[in-house]
C-alpha cells in the first residue's frame, strides 16, 4: 500500500545526512552510556520483536561489532519498536510519574479495539549517534494507535511534553550506539552500505507494553506498568 509518511524518503534522509560523517569517523558519542546509570525516566508504550527477529538483529550486530567492538550494541531484552513516548526519559521525572494511573487509563483508553499489526524490517540506516533497523508498518493500525494516543493524552492534560524532540512517524529499532570514536571509519561505512537494504524480517505485533525506562529502555532498570493484548 502507499506511505502516506513516505518511510524510505526519511530514513534514506538520515543516512544521506550521515554517511559522510561516518567516512571520516565523526560520530557522535554518548557519553551517559560511557558513564553507565542512566537517571533518566519516562513513560513509553512499546513493542518487542520475537526470537526470530531478535536474532537476525543480533547476527546484524555480530558484523557490525566485528568491525567496531568497542561500541554499545542494545541486547536482546532492550529490543524494541517505541509506539509512542508519552513524556521523553528525562531526570525530573518525579512529577509525571505521580501521574502514572491517569496515564496508564489513557493508554488503556487508547489501545482498546487495536488489532495486531505488523512492521517488516528492512535495511538499516544510521545517524552520527546510531545504528538504526529500518522498520514499515503495514497497514494503518500503527498510526491510527499513535493518533488515539495523542488524543487521549491530549484530553487528561498529558501533553505536556509529547513529541518533545520529534513527532514519531516511523518505527525503527535501534540497534547500536557510538559510545567511542570508529577505529576504521570506512570499513564500517561499507558495511553499513552493504547493509542498507537487506531483508530483516517482521514483527507481528499481539501485545504492547506501557513501561517506566531509562533513555535507553535498559532491562536492568525498566518496570512494566501494564501489558496490553492486541485483538
Amino acid at each position: 500500500m502507499t506511505d502516506p509518511y513516505d518511510l524510505q524518503s526519511r530514513y534514506d534522509a538520515i543516512w544521506h545526512e550521515a554517511a559522510p560523517a561516518l567516512s571520516r569517523g565523526d560520530v557522535s558519542c554518548d557519553a551517559q552510556l560511557a558513564t553507565g546509570n542512566d537517571p533518566r525516566r519516562g513513560l513509553t508504550l512499546i513493542a518487542r520483536p520475537d526470537a526470530q527477529l531478535a536474532a537476525s538483529f543480533s547476527a546484524l550486530l555480530d558484523r557490525l561489532t566485528d568491525i567496531e567492538p568497542e561500541q554499545y550494541r542494545h541486547p536482546v531484552p532492550d529490543m524494541h519498536v517505541t509506539v509512542l513516548s508519552l513524556f521523553t526519559a528525562t531526570v525530573d521525572h518525579e512529577p509525571e510519574l505521580a501521574r502514572a494511573a491517569a496515564y496508564r487509563a489513557a493508554v488503556a483508553a487508547a489501545v482498546r479495539g487495536t488489532p495486531p499489526f505488523t512492521i517488516e524490517f528492512t535495511g538499516i540506516t544510521a545517524s552520527r549517534g546510531a545504528v538504526l533497523a529500518q522498520g514499515f508498518p503495514q497497514g494503518d493500525a500503527l498510526p491510527a494507535l499513535r493518533d488515539r494516543l495523542r488524543d487521549e493524552l491530549r484530553a487528561r492534560g498529558l501533553d505536556g511534553s509529547l513529541d518533545g524532540r520529534y513527532k514519531l512517524v516511523t518505527a525503527h529499532s535501534t540497534l547500536l550506539r557510538f559510545v567511542r570514536p570508529l577505529a576504521a571509519p570506512k570499513r564500517f561505512l561499507h558495511a553499513l552500505t552493504q547493509l542498507r537494504e537487506t531483508p530483516l524480517g517482521a514483527m507481528h505485533v499481539n501485545a504492547l507494553e506501557l513501561v517506566q525506562n531509562d533513555w535507553y529502555m535498559s532491562s536492568a532498570t525498566l518496570e512494566q506498568h501494564d501489558r496490553h493484548d492486541l485483538r
